[in-house]
């Protein structure tokens, strides 16, 4: 492949067949786990950006629906179930630097059921929203969208 600018973009071809990699963002959840003790984030357990605080959800598996991906992302990394979720809207990141692109779907999301860290998750805990530990949470693209979620409307 080489590289090559198409349509404004950074696009890699082929020169033999002409075939274009677009590098399109991968789909992920992103759950805004809301309730009376404030905004639960997860301590990641893996790379990119381990042992830092990010907000629960993954990527999303072929052929799955996001909202069904994000109850399945719940389960495995909380063993919770999701009670409600209402989607927020979208971010766009990369997975660590330098990484795959990703897209975000990000819900509003309350959950029943005991939360405890599971899969790629080593601690889970609340925080006041005035105690969020921005400065210790990996992706940008979160920060951004927690800050927004928590400015008065």
């Amino acid at each position: 492949l080489r590289a090559g600018r198409a349509e404004g973009f950074r696009r890699w071809r082929c020169p033999r067949c002409g075939w274009v990699f677009y590098n399109n963002p991968v789909p992920a959840t992103v759950a805004i786990v809301v309730g009376r003790r404030g905004i639960l984030l997860c301590r990641r357990a893996a790379e990119p950006y381990r042992g830092t605080w990010d907000l629960a959800g993954g990527f999303l598996e072929a052929d799955e629906a996001p909202e069904r991906g994000l109850r399945r992302e719940i389960r495995e990394e909380l063993g919770a179930r999701v009670r409600r979720a209402r989607f927020r809207g979208f971010v766009v990141d990369r997975y660590g630097r330098g990484g795959i692109p990703v897209l975000g779907l990000v819900y509003e999301v309350r959950l029943a059921g005991r939360i405890v860290a599971r899969s790629d998750v080593s601690e889970v805990r609340w925080f006041a929203r005035d105690a969020i530990p921005w400065r210790r949470i990996g992706f940008a693209s979160i920060r951004r969208d927690l800050r927004g979620h928590l400015r008065p409307r």
